[in-house]
């Protein structure tokens, strides 16, 4: 987790906007991101706890808050009640 992106990164997709109901299992075990690639959470209602595996941190991120992932590092999150959400992609070039 860190609180910017790096230049030059190039966009790389965004996700559908997920909801408590549709968030997939997959978030919200221990994943990480492929070398070279980069997420923005942007959470756009309610809030969600993102759980850096690497630091053992939790950090409550709510509507309109935000939260850069770099890559490799361990992470889930944890719904919190109501949540509105987008993942927007980004790699190296």
């Amino acid at each position: 987790m860190t609180s910017h992106l790096p230049d030059g990164l190039v966009p790389g997709g965004t996700s559908p906007v997920f909801t408590q109901d549709t968030l997939p299992d997959a978030l919200q075990a221990e994943h990480t991101l492929a070398s070279g690639h980069w997420a923005v959470l942007n959470v756009l209602e309610g809030s969600l706890q993102f759980v850096s595996l690497e630091t053992g941190t939790e950090q409550l991120i709510s509507a309109p808050d935000r939260v850069t992932i770099r890559p490799g590092l361990p992470h889930r999150v944890t719904l919190e009640g109501r949540l509105r959400c987008r993942i927007d992609f980004y790699r190296e070039p």
